[in-house]
C-alpha cells in the first residue's frame, strides 16, 4: 500500500537537487482545469435557481390588452342547388320486383310537398285562390284530366281513371270527423320515370311528365262541408284510401294529376292505417302530410269551419253549388 502511495506521488511530483518536492506541469494544469470546471458548475446551478424563481412564486394576474385588428374578410357559403332535370335524379328500390322507387337526392321532394300542401289546403276551408296566394303559385298546381299514363306498383303503363278536384277560384271545401277535426293524410308511395328502355334509347310513354309519384290519400272524415258563393251544404262520405297522382312537367314544377278512381279501399279494412302511412312515409324520409304539417310547415292553419255546418243539408244549398260549379266549367 505504501510502495502504490509512493507511485502516486511520484507521478503527481518531483524532487530538486535539494530534496525539495514539487508539482509537475501536468499536475498544476490538471487542477486548474477542475477549479474551473468547479466554477462553471457553480454559475449555471445560480443561473438556474434564478431563472425559476418566477415560475415558482404566487401566481398574479395576467393583464392582456387587446388591440384592434382587422377585421376577417368574409367567406361566401357555398350553397349547393337541388338538381331540376330529372336525367340528374336517381331512383333507388324501396321493394323488390316493385314499379315505386325513391328518389335521390331528397330535396326533390320539397317541390313536391309545396304542391300536396296545397292540394291539403283547398281540402281544409282555402279557396283554390287563397291557398295557391298563400303558398306562391301563380297557377293552381293540378291538371284537369280525365286519366293519367301511369304504372301501378307492379303493371304498367297504361291509362288510369282519375277524378279531379273542380278548380273554380272560389270553391272551398272541409274533409272532417262528425266532431270537425280535419281528416286527411298524404303519404308518400313511391314514384318512376315515364319512360322504358328499348335497346339503348329511351321511349317515353307521357311526355308530359317524365316523373309521376304514387300517394296513399287517406280521407278518414265522414263529413264533406262545400262552400260557395254563400251557399254550404253538408254531405256524409265513407272514410277510404285512394291513391293521389303528381306530375312533374317539362316546366320543372310539380301538378297534382288527380285521384285514382279504382281502387278505392274502405279505411276500416285497414288496421292501423295511419301507422302504415306513418311507416311508408319514413321509407322514403318523409313525413306524413296532414293539416298539423301544414299548419307547422307553411304557417297555414285550417280555415274555421262555418258556424251551424253539422244542420247545412239544404237541397237548394248543395244544388246551387253544383249549378255554380258547372257553369264555371262549361266556361273553361
Amino acid at each position: 500500500m505504501k510502495n502504490l502511495f509512493n507511485l502516486i506521488v511520484d507521478g503527481l511530483t518531483y524532487k530538486d537537487l535539494a530534496g525539495n518536492r514539487h508539482p509537475r506541469v501536468y499536475t498544476v494544469l490538471t487542477i486548474l482545469i477542475l477549479l474551473f470546471l468547479a466554477l462553471l458548475v457553480s454559475f449555471t446551478g445560480q443561473q438556474n435557481k434564478a431563472m425559476m424563481e418566477p415560475v415558482q412564486a404566487t401566481p398574479a394576474p395576467v393583464q392582456v390588452t387587446l388591440e384592434p385588428s382587422a377585421s376577417p374578410e368574409p367567406t361566401q357559403a357555398v350553397t349547393e342547388t337541388c338538381p331540376i332535370n330529372p336525367n340528374d335524379w336517381s331512383f333507388a328500390d324501396i321493394l323488390p320486383d316493385d314499379n315505386f322507387k325513391r328518389i335521390e337526392p331528397a330535396c326533390v321532394y320539397d317541390g313536391l310537398s309545396k304542391s300536396v300542401a296545397w292540394a291539403l289546403a283547398v281540402r281544409s276551408g282555402f279557396t283554390r285562390s287563397e291557398a295557391a296566394q298563400a303558398l306562391g303559385f301563380t297557377d293552381f298546381p293540378m291538371r284537369r284530366l280525365s286519366e293519367v299514363m301511369a304504372l301501378t306498383d307492379t303493371k304498367g303503363p297504361t291509362a288510369l281513371a282519375v277524378s279531379f278536384t273542380p278548380p273554380h277560384p272560389d270553391f272551398a271545401e272541409w274533409r272532417v270527423t262528425e266532431d270537425g277535426r280535419l281528416a286527411l293524410v298524404y303519404s308518400m308511395r313511391g314514384c318512376f320515370r315515364t319512360y322504358e328502355v328499348v335497346g339503348n334509347q329511351a321511349q317515353s310513354w307521357n311526355k308530359d311528365y317524365p316523373v309521376i309519384c304514387v300517394l296513399s290519400e287517406d280521407s278518414a272524415g265522414s263529413q264533406i262541408v262545400f262552400k260557395l258563393d254563400g251557399h254550404t251544404f253538408t254531405s256524409t262520405a265513407e272514410p277510404t284510401r285512394s291513391s293521389a297522382l303528381f306530375g312533374y312537367g317539362t316546366d320543372g314544377n310539380w301538378v297534382w294529376l288527380g285521384t285514382q278512381k279504382d281502387p278505392k279501399v274502405v279505411l276500416s279494412t285497414i288496421p292501423d292505417f295511419l301507422d302504415d302511412a306513418k311507416v311508408s312515409a319514413g321509407l322514403f324520409g318523409l313525413p306524413v302530410w296532414d293539416a298539423a304539417w301544414m299548419g307547422e310547415k307553411y304557417s297555414l292553419p285550417a280555415k274555421t269551419l262555418p258556424e251551424g255546418w253539422q244542420n247545412m243539408n239544404s237541397e237548394s244549398d248543395r244544388q246551387a253549388i253544383l249549378d255554380g260549379l258547372n257553369t264555371f266549367m262549361s266556361q273553361k
